[in-house]
């Protein structure tokens, strides 16, 4: 904060209360008689004169609280080409790494072989990545800002224009692709819902199908994961939703941007009931992957037993029979057998101060090289186990964008800011 200018003292309360039970012509006459009562600060002083707000916007800040360094968030491993691809939200962009990178212990980062951000790019707030492991084209997600999610080639790098992009709902968290049926899911946390696009759809390119509903269990739904040997899509959600209208093809949108024109969209959140906002466990909800509409899930892992606490980020492996799930605040991975349902205790946990997870917000699983990778959004590090890592497992490798003592301020899309004059504290809202 550069400078502050007070508001003109008002006389009555702010905002008057409306009964449940007030007609609209009662409402009307509220309207006018607050209407009404504006002549009451004409006697506010007068606003800054054009040569003082000049003079303010000129100010440089006292102070700056920000993070220096690549807050890693989601990531995937190109087996093809033996390179780690992360998806950094703290400056917005794709970072890539050789996957045997491991930072020196003295050394304050590793640089990345190639990276991708800029304004040409399209990435903003980039939180998932997914890479096609046929021609190393790079997906990239954006979560809160930029509805578009960007396709980069195999060797672009730098601020350059992506090879396509893909007008999305706002809010997208997860990605995932189904290589046998070339179909690309997302999930979307706003709407609580996953949608499913042609895998090559460009532009304003039109939904295949939607999950959403009062039965399907998503709630602020942000990992997706998929078992194609069983059939089935896995979601972490972190618990809060609201009711709306029954989604129907053609009769959705109701959102933000494109949300408000687009009937294959989810029923945007403009649509959503009056108080019907709710607080749920967090959960994995698991689903059939041709499942669409209103559709119960076929299992669901949810209750104190799991520990599941912020679910970010959910991994599959269909050989060992096991998802692994990153806990955004819980600072670990928990294990569940594919099969688990209910409430359910994980069959193991990596957790602790050697393990260097914490914040983690992205998991993936390599099959080939046998390799289970953690992205820690809380201590800008990349780590690596193998699958049957358990309790304060040491990581094989660690890629780091800083120092090991870098403490991270957490900063995530920060909104609105508020300081506390009688604890001296800024509060942020991220």
């Amino acid at each position: 904060m550069t400078a502050f200018e007070k508001l003109p003292e008002m006389a009555g309360p702010m905002c008057e209360f409306a009964p449940a039970s007030a007609t609209s012509s009662e409402m009307m006459m509220r309207t006018s008689l607050l209407q009404g009562a504006a002549p009451g600060v004409a006697g506010a002083p007068p606003r800054p004169s054009a040569s003082a707000r000049d003079l303010v916007q000129k100010r440089q800040p006292v102070s700056n609280i920000e993070d220096p360094h690549f807050g890693f968030a989601g990531i995937t491993v190109d087996l093809a080409r033996n390179e780690v691809i992360i998806a950094e939200e703290n400056i917005s962009t794709i970072l890539v790494y050789d996957r045997m990178e491991n930072t020196p212990p003295t050394a304050a980062m590793s640089e990345p072989k190639r990276i991708i951000g800029g304004e040409e790019t399209f990435i903003e707030y980039a939180c998932g990545v997914y890479v096609d492991p046929a021609n190393g084209d790079i997906y990239s997600i954006n979560n809160d800002t930029m509805n578009w999610m960007p396709v980069f080639g195999r060797d672009q790098k730098g601020d350059i224009k992506p090879k396509r992009k893909l007008g999305v709902p706002h809010t997208t968290a997860g990605i995932m692709v189904d290589e046998d049926t070339q179909e690309l899911f997302l999930t979307i946390q706003d709407d609580h819902a996953v949608v499913v696009y042609p895998k090559y759809a460009e532009e304003e390119a039109l939904i295949k199908r939607v999950i959403q509903g009062k039965d399907t269990g998503l709630a602020d739904p942000h990992g997706i994961g998929l078992d194609t040997k069983r059939g089935e899509l896995y979601i972490t959600n972190w618990g809060s939703n609201n009711n709306r209208p029954e989604w129907e093809q053609g009769k959705g949108g109701g959102g933000f941007g494109r949300s408000a024109r687009r009937g294959d969209f989810p029923v945007g959140r403009n649509r959503t009931y009056p108080a019907s906002g709710m607080f749920h466990p967090a959960s994995v909800t698991v689903y059939k992957k041709d499942a669409s509409g209103n559709a119960v899930p076929i299992r669901e892992i949810k209750g104190p037993k799991t520990g599941l606490d912020w679910p970010t980020a959910v991994a599959v492996h269909p050989e060992r029979g096991e998802i692994f799930v990153a806990n955004d605040t819980g600072h670990n991975i928990s294990v569940f057998p594919i099969t688990a349902n209910g409430d359910v205790a994980p069959i193991r946990v990596i957790q602790g101060p050697k393990s260097f997870i914490k914040n983690p917000t992205g998991v993936f699983v390599d099959l080939k090289n046998n390799e289970l990778w953690v992205a820690n959004f809380g201590s800008h590090s990349a780590t690596v186990y193998p699958f049957d890592a358990s309790g304060d497992a040491v990581p094989k490798r660690i890629i780091r964008s800083g120092p090991v003592d870098a403490g991270s301020p957490m900063l995530g899309n920060p909104h609105t800011v508020a300081f506390d004059s009688k604890r001296d504290q800024v509060l942020v809202a991220n």
